[in-house]
């Protein structure tokens, strides 16, 4: 009997120290599938249309099954389930007096494993497709240097569409937009993405509706809108923001799920999705979105023609919207804030994406392109 005991705990031994030979073996297998998608000329675009396109749409849809976002709840029950374990780990070195080395070496080895594990499944549902081709590789859309007067017939077309769209939105006392049915723009958002398939054959469909997050007031205070957790592929909104913006962030945040990693194609293909929507909110908030990066790139070009973009066209529904947000956003320039906009920008380079947070701007090259070649 005895004997028996210590087969079954040898063996025990043996499964366990296999489980975490295979385990940490991932590191190595990140770091390669990594350097491959980098450096061989359409690996990632592969990957994505192969293999991430099936997998994302089946783990999408069964997470979406569930009416909350499990991205939050897994985020915070993850960081407390590691503080638990970490605490456990020193009581039970320092309570063992004769193992203290075996039981550190197993904490630290078990810690190696679950980070080779989240670094493997963040690398296969997000980091390989910040190689793959972007929006204007895919669609054949030619990006040139323009002339400010281009910019600025841009700026003007996006002002009359929001112009014109803000003024079928419902809004309250002081002329700020409200969207009254959430659920309803969660499902409109995501058929405008879906629908952009039939155009666009390389933005996949099938994909689920986003999600709002009841922390969102948290999200504000470190200056995050939206974003796609690998873990669950659910698009996480923040719906605690001004409501115009809202639509957009909801398309931007698909986008990702459907392995467009680059700000600039997120937000294009959001923009895109709102605009050619139905929905006067989709279409309202898509043109505010593109207008934000484009009247700020048309100060930098000619501050005077800024000037006259906004008292020529800009109605008093879309300022109520902007002073709101200024107004929202303001509340939270804290060090924390401006903080987590640093983080944000380092985890953009170090992910092909060298201009950091300034890649978000770049949508305006692709809706300048987009203005000349389907518009004009």
């Amino acid at each position: 009997m005895k004997n028996e005991v210590n087969n079954i705990k040898s063996l025990e031994k043996k499964m366990l120290r296999s489980v975490r030979f295979w385990l940490v073996m991932l590191l190595p297998i990140t770091l390669i599938l990594r350097l491959i998608v980098s450096n061989v000329p359409n690996a990632a675009d592969f990957y994505c249309d192969h293999i991430y396109r099936y997998v994302s749409v089946i783990f999408n849809n069964l997470s979406g099954v569930v009416p909350f976002s499990l991205a939050e709840f897994v985020f915070i029950g993850g960081i407390l389930a590691i503080l638990v374990y970490i605490v456990s780990l020193v009581v039970l070195v320092i309570r063992r007096k004769g193992k203290r080395i075996k039981e550190l070496r197993n904490g630290i080895l078990n810690l190696i494993c679950l980070f080779s594990v989240i670094l493997f499944l963040f690398n296969t549902n997000c980091g390989l497709n910040y190689y793959r081709s972007g929006f204007e590789q895919l669609s054949g859309l030619k990006t040139t240097p323009v002339a400010a007067d281009t910019l600025y017939d841009t700026c003007v077309y996006l002002a009359k569409n929001a112009a014109r769209s803000g003024k079928n939105v419902d809004r309250d006392e002081n002329g700020v937009m409200i969207l009254n049915d959430m659920n309803e723009i969660k499902h409109l958002a995501a058929d405008a993405v879906n629908g952009l398939n039939e155009k666009y054959d390389f933005i996949y469909h099938g994909y689920s509706i986003p999600k709002g997050v009841l922390l969102s007031r948290g999200m504000s205070r470190l200056n995050i809108t939206g974003i796609y957790f690998p873990f669950t592929f659910e698009a996480n909104v923040n719906t605690d923001v001004p409501d115009f913006s809202i639509p957009a962030t909801m398309c931007h945040e698909l986008s990702h799920v459907r392995g467009f990693m680059h700000e600039e194609d997120a937000n294009f293909v959001a923009f895109l999705a709102c605009t050619l929507s139905d929905s006067d909110e989709l279409n309202y908030s898509g043109d505010m979105l593109a207008l934000s990066y484009a009247s700020n790139a048309l100060y930098s070009a000619d501050k005077e023609r800024y000037y006259e973009l906004i008292q020529n066209y800009y109605t008093d529904e879309m300022l109520s919207d902007l002073r709101a947000s200024a107004e929202y956003w303001k509340q939270f320039e804290t060090p924390v804030a401006e903080t987590a906009a640093k983080i944000n920008d380092s985890y953009l380079k170090s992910n092909s994406q060298s201009d950091g947070v300034k890649s978000y701007g770049r949508m305006v090259d692709l809706v300048i392109a987009y203005y000349c070649s389907e518009i004009q």
